[in-house]
């Protein structure tokens, strides 16, 4: 009941602080009428992205803050109302290591991995470290961007390209519980993805829906200089066509921190800031 209350007033003194914006802006059209100094323009617009954010439930980082943030931190971030929402979650919770990191031939996979070429996903950056792991099985599971069901580890593994579209994107992602359940071949050189969410988006339902292959397919394939999962090549196929080279996928940061090989395609290539579901 009391995180119904918290909820609430979450909720109240975002519209309050819209509103405030809302009323400041005449004021501050007028000011950039009479003049070309910037700091107005700028005020408004990084109160208007703060209060997006917030209302979304994202929080701002430098790229060169998503280790300690993804992967370093033991606890997830403090739930935003729309998480709340979703799973009551009352405060931040303790991330549990899935185990990833204990099978040698993808240990690198519970680094930092960035998404390196020209997709639509690409410059954003992920870990499997604290995602559901079989070892036995040789699958892995994580809901991208939280959501009902989840571990309390689910939000902020996954970075958001910092715009509006994949704001919308990735609430309705969380809403819709969307999931990747990930299968290991028996030498752990390649992988299958299947897309996994609820229908309708329905908020509090688990991701009981599988998306056809047939539809759409994603595989990734150990590069011959992948060391313990550091590279990896990630296909597509999309409407039964063939598969198809989208990405490299990079270890950029080793689970003890370590920077790799591919360090400096992430410092060149990454977005300056990103967001991370809460």
């Amino acid at each position: 009941e009391f995180h119904h209350f918290a909820l609430i007033a979450e909720t109240e003194e975002l519209f309050r602080e819209n509103k405030a914006i809302i009323k400041q802006a005449p004021y501050i059209r007028s000011q950039v009428s009479m003049s070309n100094s910037t700091p107005y323009t700028r005020s408004d617009a990084s109160t208007s992205i703060s209060f997006l954010n917030r209302l979304g439930g994202f929080e701002s980082k430098e790229s060169s803050d998503l280790f300690q943030a993804i992967v370093q931190d033991e606890t997830s971030p403090s739930p935003s109302w729309i998480q709340r929402l979703l799973c009551d979650c009352g405060g931040p919770r303790t991330r549990v290591e899935g185990g990833i990191q204990d099978v040698p031939e993808i240990s690198n996979l519970a680094g930092l991995m960035f998404q390196n070429g020209d997709e639509v996903t690409s410059g954003t950056a992920f870990t499997l470290k604290w995602a559901d792991f079989d070892k036995e099985k040789r699958v892995c599971t994580i809901q991208v961007y939280g959501g009902y069901g989840s571990k309390a580890a689910a939000t902020g593994l996954w970075s958001i390209l910092d715009n509006h579209m994949w704001r919308f994107l990735s609430v309705l992602g969380r809403c819709c519980n969307y999931t990747y359940r990930i299968s290991f071949s028996e030498d752990w050189q390649r992988a299958d993805f299947d897309i996994k969410a609820n229908l309708g988006c329905i908020c509090c339902a688990k991701p009981w829906f599988t998306l056809p292959h047939k539809v759409a397919k994603f595989e990734m394939v150990q590069a011959e200089n992948s060391q313990n999962g550091s590279h990896w090549l990630r296909n597509s196929s999309v409407i039964g066509r063939p598969m198809e080279f989208s990405y490299n996928l990079e270890t950029v940061y080793k689970p003890d921190g370590t920077p790799t090989e591919f360090i400096q395609n992430f410092e060149n290539d990454a977005p300056k800031s990103m967001l991370l579901s809460r």
